[in-house]
């Protein structure tokens, strides 16, 4: 089965389109509510995996939010 994207305007285009396929009797899924199904699958599978420490929880977000910046130089 093929999918479409419709981008509505505003909410209340959006809720003209939800109204309609339901009127119709097809099935509909907002991007958001797909994304949020992504995610938690996603969530899930990870949650089988084994646990880490804290320590290297921490230096991979300070890794990745340090990622491609100058190193700091003092002025003096």
């Amino acid at each position: 089965m093929e999918t479409i994207i419709i981008r509505p305007k505003d909410k209340a285009e959006l809720n003209f389109f939800l109204e309609l396929a339901k009127r119709l009797g097809v099935n509909i899924t907002t991007f958001e509510e797909l994304q949020d199904e992504l995610l938690l699958k996603l969530m899930e599978e990870n949650r089988k995996t084994g646990k880490t420490d804290r320590k290297k929880v921490m230096d991979s977000l300070h890794n990745i939010l340090n990622e491609g910046q100058p190193p700091y130089k003092n002025g003096h």
